[in-house]
């Protein structure tokens, strides 16, 4: 069953839809963009401050299962989506330099241990 929704799990594996709209129902692995951490760099900018330099920062990236089947009980069809998302989180602090009052200040954000296809 899927959760909360008093329907079956279908007997095959709905893939990610594709950015044309349309979607694969094949092994969703075609082009290596499943659900996974990846390592972004980037300048931390926070009202006027900023890190010195670009940062190593994590976030969730890539396709997930989504579906859609007709439900006779409700006459319309039932949506299941799962998304990319954070499965566990740290939190890392990095300093800024703040241009204003020439200060640098602390700043702690939350970045994910991992990521996986969740349900919403």
């Amino acid at each position: 069953m899927l959760p909360g929704s008093g329907v079956g799990v279908l007997p095959f594996t709905i893939n990610p839809v594709t950015p044309t709209g349309s979607t694969n129902c094949d092994t969703g692995k075609e082009d290596g963009k499943t659900c996974k951490r990846v390592a972004i760099r980037t300048t931390i900018r926070k009202d006027d401050c900023r890190s010195n330099a670009p940062v190593t920062v994590y976030s969730c990236d890539g396709k997930c299962p989504s579906a859609t089947i007709f439900n006779f009980n409700i006459n319309s069809h039932a949506r299941f989506c799962k998304c990319c998302r954070e499965s566990g989180l740290q939190t890392r602090s990095v300093s800024l330099y703040c241009s204003r009052n020439a200060t640098v200040v602390e700043y702690n954000f939350q970045e994910p241990l991992d990521c996986s296809c969740q349900w919403n």
